[in-house]
């Protein structure tokens, strides 16, 4: 009977073995990246898709809350890639007047359109606002402002049409936005115009090729992972 001897292990079944065994860590990178977004679009998102923030009171007593250089560059290549996989991102904002005889406007403009309505305003600019996100972080800091002095508007923000969204309401009222490349504003006043705003808020993001990246991760550590074993076994096996 020839019982066939065992080859000692050489350089080159070293350096597989090696490569195996970085091939099944980088599959297991990919795995987890891939399950932390997965986990992430379906217990953060809302029904519609969005992560959202907790609920913020915004009170103030000017005529305003404005997040001012909202600045998107987006390379024209870029922007065809996101249209092919659902878009780029959408934002949506909720708001609920704490004055039930006040309505609340919400508005997005370009700056180079609604620069002559809000510059002139006195207004509160949002420097620092620590949301946190509904499912786990609370965010207790309050919002930070910066007031910069100016008159009461010249109209109500709803009679001017340079707003690329806009809605008021009393109650609860949604807006969502996709923004294109560019530099805005994002304005909460309220409807008359009148000074004293007083709403909660919630932000939210949906980022349309967020599951699909996590479905693209998962599937690249399962391919590089299976190469990973099958050397991995081979060599073994070989020797």
């Amino acid at each position: 009977m020839y019982v066939k001897r065992k080859e000692p292990w050489g350089i080159v079944h070293i350096g597989v073995l090696l490569i195996s065994v970085i091939l099944l860590i980088t599959a297991f990178g990919l795995i987890m990246g891939g399950t932390s977004l997965r986990g992430i679009q379906e217990i953060m998102t809302d029904e519609d898709g969005f992560i959202m923030s907790n609920t913020r009171r915004l009170q103030v007593s000017s005529y305003g809350v404005v997040v001012e250089d909202m600045d998107f560059d987006i390379d024209p290549l870029a922007w065809r890639w996101f249209e092919t996989k659902g878009g780029f991102l959408r934002f949506k904002v909720t708001s609920e007047s704490n004055d039930p005889g006040k309505e609340i406007f919400l508005g997005v403009a370009r700056v180079q359109d609604a620069y002559n309505y809000i510059e002139p305003i006195e207004y509160h600019e949002i420097v620092d606002m620590d949301l946190g996100w509904e499912e786990f972080d609370t965010g207790t800091t309050q919002p930070q402002f910066i007031l910069h002095q100016g008159d009461a508007p010249s109209a109500p923000p709803t009679v001017h049409s340079f707003w690329i969204v806009q809605g008021s309401d009393s109650g609860t009222q949604t807006l969502t936005w996709e923004p294109e490349a560019g530099n805005y504003y994002w304005v909460m006043m309220n409807a008359d115009g009148s000074a004293g705003v007083d709403a909660d808020v919630r932000i939210g993001v949906e980022i349309p090729f967020f599951g699909g990246l996590g479905n693209i991760l998962l599937t690249a550590g399962i391919v590089v992972g299976a190469f990973g074993v099958l050397m991995l076994y081979f060599t073994i096996r070989r020797n």
